[in-house]
């Protein structure tokens, strides 16, 4: 079954890295809303979008102040993590020193700070590329779904409209993908798990419906062929194996 694509992965890429930055414009200039993605957060202060994920994880947490608010998608799984851009914005200002003493120090640890921020962004750039071809790779299976892996391994990610699947990141019309990268609203499973969530409507689902049925009936016939060629050669091990045949005898043939 294949899915008939909107744009290309790296299309896809560029247009998400340009949400983030208008995200950033707009909370900087005071528009609504207040809040923004982890990704416009990870960018603001310059660390990687793992770390924040291993701030938050931390007990007690670590870094700025967040929100985690869940959908309906996946029971919530959905669960989009917002920060105030306030938040960080005083986050960033509390680490300034504001006496002499703390000045220096200050200068001393923005020296340590700088270098681990240096090698960071040199982890992050190679973790960058690894992502990058992982996802590339991920996104392009959308477009021929023809094994277990494809529909029930490989994650994607999907354009929401409110808590609903609209369809594919590569496969939804330009506004709905538009719509979902300014409001975050970008949620990662595999096919499978997608079909189990509501979606906007039948027709958006039908596709991805019949992919995963053609996938599953085409599994159904390679391993019902490959029971019957078992069967073919468990039968010839048995005939071939100690199986005995005597010369024909006529019945009351006379002796010679």
């Amino acid at each position: 079954m294949t899915i008939e694509l909107q744009r290309t992965e790296e299309q896809y890429l560029a247009l998400q890295a340009t949400a983030v930055d208008r995200e950033l414009e707009r909370a900087a200039a005071g528009l609504p809303p207040p809040t923004v993605s982890t990704k416009a957060a990870a960018k603001f202060l310059g660390v990687h979008f793992d770390t924040l994920g291993e701030w938050r994880r931390r007990s007690p947490p670590l870094g700025p102040p967040f929100q985690k608010g869940a959908g309906q998608v996946g029971g919530g799984l959905n669960q989009h993590v917002r920060y105030l851009y306030s938040d960080l914005v005083e986050w960033q200002q509390a680490r300034i020193g504001k006496s002499a003493k703390e000045r220096r120090l200050q200068n001393d640890l923005d020296l340590a700070q700088q270098r681990v921020r240096e090698l960071e962004l040199e982890l992050s750039l190679r973790h960058a590329k690894e992502e990058l071809t992982k996802l590339q790779k991920k996104l392009g299976r959308i477009a021929n779904l023809a094994t277990l892996q494809d529909v029930a391994v490989v994650s994607h990610d999907w354009a929401l409209v409110g808590d609903r699947i609209a369809g594919h990141v590569l496969a939804v019309d330009d506004a709905t993908l538009a719509q979902a990268l300014a409001e975050g609203n970008v949620w990662e499973g595999t096919v499978e798990g997608a079909l189990a969530q509501p979606w906007i409507n039948t027709e958006s689902r039908q596709p991805y419906q019949d992919a995963f049925v053609g996938v599953l009936t085409s599994t159904q016939h390679a391993i019902e062929a490959a029971r019957s060629r078992q069967r073919a050669s468990d039968l010839e091990e048995r005939l071939g194996g100690g199986a005995v045949v005597a010369d024909p005898v006529r019945p009351f043939a006379k002796d010679p």
